[in-house]
């Protein structure tokens, strides 16, 4: 089994930056804005939106006009194997420093609250089918071990990662700078990754070590017995639901399919020519705005019946006054009193 002995550190070389310099902290800042609107992104957006969101973090100067041809995005290949994903599905939220030197490949699959702290120094690559877990944080980003080093100069030192092809991390692990972790390894949750992982191990702990050599386990030896391949197959399987369950399992295939039609619609109105401006994933709810119009919902007549009920009763009540005015006048009960002192003009 290959392992690594205690004293071996596997530490890539640092450079050292001024990461509060103006220049790098307005990279930051663009960076910090990408992920923003990423992260605001719905995870059922069109897939032109969600890539190209995506790319305006790791390719910034890119030309735009590629951007069509980098929509095949992880989730879509599911559905058709011969498809090639172009960019990563990564759940949101997704924080990332600069994005200059960060590849990810396109099959691969990135959990919710991923945060990677990479510099413009030293690259950070992530290669292709790997799961990343949720609350996983990568950091290439360090500091000066004495404190007057660190108060000197109060320089950043960015060391790359590289995680290899077909690389499971589970939940809540931590990769520091410098280190290689090989293709098929697989790293516990929890664990911190302080040295490199040879390819197809397990390794896990705090500091990580490694405890398995995947090469020793047989292909079939994972803990599942079945498989199943419809949504209406996974709710029945083991289910000790009553009927009410059954019912439930109805609707939710009904609002899923209506959400599949959905996206349909938007993918056709797509490629009907959509400026590439307009958000897509807010299309059909702008159009839906429009059609209000045409028929109104109950709360719009009942707006209008009131401003209408409003205008009658303020006629009435000038019609009213008018006839009393003129009664009055007629009966000699009301007079005009003029001031004297005012020519007259006649």
């Amino acid at each position: 089994m290959d392992s690594l002995d205690d004293t071996e550190t596997a530490h890539a070389t640092g450079v050292s930056f001024p990461a509060g310099n103006d220049d790098f902290r307005a990279a930051r800042d663009y960076c910090a804005q990408a992920c923003r609107r990423f992260n605001e992104t719905p995870e059922d957006a069109l897939p032109e939106v969600r890539s190209g969101r995506f790319l305006d973090i790791i390719r910034p100067a890119r030309d735009r006009s590629d951007d069509s041809g980098a929509a095949v995005t992880h989730d879509m290949t599911f559905r058709n194997p011969a498809l090639k994903a172009q960019t990563p599905f990564v759940k949101p939220p997704f924080y990332v420093d600069y994005g200059l030197r960060l590849r990810i490949g396109g099959s691969t699959f990135i959990n919710r609250s991923c945060m990677i702290m990479d510099t413009p120094v030293a690259d950070v690559i992530i290669g292709e089918r790997c799961n990343i877990g949720p609350n996983c944080c990568i950091v290439s980003v360090g500091h000066a071990l004495l404190a007057e080093e660190r108060a000197g100069k109060q320089n950043s030192i960015g060391k790359p990662i590289t995680i290899g092809d077909h690389v499971w991390i589970g939940a809540n692990v931590t990769v520091l700078g410098g280190v290689t972790i090989g293709t098929g390894a697989v790293i516990g949750a929890g664990s911190v990754i302080t040295r490199d992982i040879p390819p197809r191990t397990m390794a896990l702990g705090v500091p990580a070590r490694v405890v398995q050599n995947l090469n020793e386990v047989g292909v079939g030896s994972t803990d599942y017995h079945n498989t199943v391949n419809t949504l209406t197959e996974a709710m029945a399987h083991g289910r000790r639901l009553d009927r009410k369950g059954e019912l439930e399992l109805v609707r939710l295939a009904a609002s899923l399919n209506s959400l599949q039609k959905k996206k349909k619609a938007q993918q056709q109105q797509l490629t009907m020519g959509t400026p590439p401006d307009m958000d897509l994933d807010r299309i059909p709810q702008k159009r839906r705005g429009s059609e209000q119009h045409d028929c109104p919902d109950r709360s719009c007549l009942r707006s209008d019946l009131m401003a209408i009920l409003a205008v009658t009763v303020v006629a009435l009540a000038i019609a009213l006054g008018l006839l009393t005015a003129g009664m009055l006048l007629g009966s000699g009960r009301f007079a005009i009193i003029v001031d004297p002192s005012i020519p007259s003009l006649a």
